[in-house]
């Protein structure tokens, strides 16, 4: 069991009975293969497998740009028990990940975690801290509404098996980083983290990018018998559904006999995108949230601020 101390306002909360507290420290100074291995005791049971080693964090960073020094690794009496990626893009964070381990949940650790790192971000002059949540989690869904997350729309995934088709011409393969500047200005606004022209502009071979009559279309490797749609993004205005589903229809017939899939991270309400060309909908869905961290509107979170816990447990004889 833990204790979890927090300061709100003038008060000292403390959570569940125990005698150790829980102290942050950055994922540089816990080291990388430590943050790896946090990670995945703490998604070891989660709805889908998501391996979590060095080169996926490095990755991440490059990609993602998960910054480990904002990121945090909950540590309970010398060993760490939660951990959170932080992702960096202007004014906006991104709580690309957040684990604890199987047994330290349920003791505050999660909340604790949460408001630290948007403690941090509103500290450093973050305006919007966005994250993904599986739907079907619900205990995780109901943590970050409690921290002052909204939700903004359902995400949801798509699959198809492409068989031969009729070629279009002028699907051409285009450079990623162009692509990806691209998607950014014809792209849907507020568009998840991992659909955004920035993330593509990163990626490299062997993933891929396609150009058609104004879309654009980003990919894993074509090597591959299945195939990941990183992003897609239509002709702005009223063409759009129809010329981003073109030219998935384009990508299809170029390269038959491939699972196409597309993680679950692509706005509900543009699924007809993927549906006209035959995807069918998988069963897990997100929901993508946001909070300001301005937190001056009407049922916004509450202020509050973390302090060190060793300091303030001296301040309040609970050491």
């Amino acid at each position: 069991m833990w204790r979890v101390i927090l300061l709100l306002g003038n008060a000292v909360l403390v959570g569940a009975q125990s005698g150790v507290a829980i102290e942050f420290c950055s994922a540089v100074d816990f080291g990388l293969e430590g943050t790896a291995d946090v990670l995945a005791r703490g998604f070891s049971d989660y709805f889908v497998k998501v391996p979590f080693t060095v080169e996926k964090l490095l990755g991440a960073a490059r990609s993602d740009s998960v910054d480990f020094s904002a990121s945090r690794i909950a540590v309970a009496d010398g060993t760490a028990v939660g951990a959170a990626l932080i992702a960096r893009r202007g004014w906006t964070s991104r709580l690309a990940g957040m684990a604890i381990v199987p047994e330290a949940r349920r003791q505050g650790v999660g909340r604790a975690l949460v408001h630290r790192v948007l403690e941090d971000a509103k500290n450093r002059g973050d305006r919007t801290m966005v994250l993904e949540v599986v739907e079907q989690n619900e205990p995780a869904v109901a943590l970050y509404e409690g921290c002052g997350f909204k939700k903004q729309r359902r995400l949801v995934g798509f699959s198809t098996q492409s068989e031969s088709g009729f070629a279009t011409a002028g699907l051409a393969e285009v450079d990623l980083r162009a692509a990806g500047e691209a998607m950014t200005l014809c792209g849907v606004a507020d568009l998840p983290w991992q659909l955004s022209g920035e993330t593509v502009a990163h990626l490299t071979p062997p993933n891929a990018a396609f150009r058609l009559d104004g879309a654009w279309v980003a990919t894993s490797s074509l090597s591959a018998s299945e195939v990941s749609i990183h992003a897609v993004a239509g002709v702005p205005g009223a063409e759009y559904v129809k010329s981003a589903s073109g030219i998935l229809y384009a990508l299809g017939a170029k390269f038959p006999g491939k699972r196409w899939t597309m993680k679950a991270v692509w706005p509900e309400e543009l699924g007809e995108v993927f549906s006209a060309v035959g995807f069918t909908r998988t069963p897990l869905s997100q929901w993508q949230m946001i909070v300001s961290l301005s937190w001056t509107s009407a049922g916004s979170a509450p202020a509050f601020a973390i302090v060190d816990v060793a300091a303030a447990a001296s301040r309040h004889g609970q050491r």
